[in-house]
């Protein structure tokens, strides 16, 4: 009897560690396993019998069967109880997990239109840095058109200059031309005169060697001359001083011939710059 009841007791404590019989148990020949269902207190669960009206004599064995069909209701619930709850403990652990991550979202969404005043500050200092460029672009052509306007002014100053002093040039050649083919006898002096006022250099020198007998001829041969300038062309210049192509054709007359002659003369004068003005400094005859 001892032993019987210490084989309940060991067999007890393996049978609330899991539900049914053990793995060895349930392989025992002889033995039908029957699904546990669910006991209703002080209501003895009976062993399945190996065939139909069979009687045979409990065994320690019956006593394990009973007892693991005999587990109480409450410790079932309580079990499934305890896996629902860890079930829904796990659900409501992703359900905080899923809030957190929304309400992070959220709180990134809210804290974006705080970046809006920086976004919105380097814009305005975008726009002001091109604000800045535009003006000093703006200042940058206005200066190019000023100088441009300016350049264009000294330049057209400087062609006008440049006219003007080569129409003084071919004026005073001209002149010079003019008064060595244009002389009187009754006027004479006067017209030596007038060459030598526009004579320097060379030409005054050789010219002044040569006004007496100049002088003498053309009161004795009773020489009128008229001289006219025909053409006149600027050969080359610079600013003090210029070369000078003119043609002169001149009509003479004198005691010894009758009628008027014509004369054609080319002459290269050199004019230069001086102190006294613009004169003719010297005179070639070219053929």
């Amino acid at each position: 009897m001892t032993d019987s009841n210490g084989d309940q007791r060991r067999t007890r404590r393996r049978a609330v560690r899991s539900v049914g019989p053990p793995a060895d148990e349930s392989a025992a020949p002889g033995v039908t396993s029957i699904p546990a269902e669910p006991a209703k207190a002080g209501v003895p669960v009976r062993a399945a019998s190996s065939g139909p009206g069979s009687d045979r004599v409990p065994t320690p064995d019956d006593a394990v069967v009973a007892d693991a069909g005999t587990i109480d209701p409450g410790t079932a619930a309580d079990a499934e109880t305890g896996t629902a709850a860890t079930v829904e403990t796990a659900d409501n652990k992703t359900a905080d997990v899923e809030t957190v991550e929304l309400g992070k979202t959220t709180s990134t969404s809210a804290i974006e239109p705080d970046a809006s005043p920086a976004d919105t500050t380097e814009s305005k200092s975008r726009r002001g840095v091109g604000r800045i460029l535009a003006f000093a672009a703006a200042a940058v052509l206005v200066l190019a058109l000023v100088v441009g306007a300016g350049l264009s002014v000294v330049k057209a100053r400087s062609i006008d200059a440049r006219d003007e002093r080569r129409t003084e040039f071919v004026q005073t050649a001209r002149q010079a031309a003019l008064n060595l083919t244009t002389i009187r006898a009754d006027s004479a002096k006067q017209d030596i005169d007038r060459i030598l006022a526009v004579a320097s250099g060379q030409f005054k020198s050789e010219f002044d060697g040569r006004v007496d007998p100049f002088l003498n001829v053309v009161q004795q041969a009773k020489i009128v001359s008229n001289g006219e300038v025909v053409e006149a062309a600027l050969e080359s210049d610079d600013v003090d001083s210029a070369q000078v192509l003119v043609a002169v054709k001149q009509t003479l007359t004198n005691a010894g011939q009758e009628g008027p002659q014509t004369r054609l003369y080319r002459f290269r004068i050199t004019v230069s710059r001086g102190d006294a003005g613009l004169t003719a400094s010297k005179v070639e005859f070219v053929g």
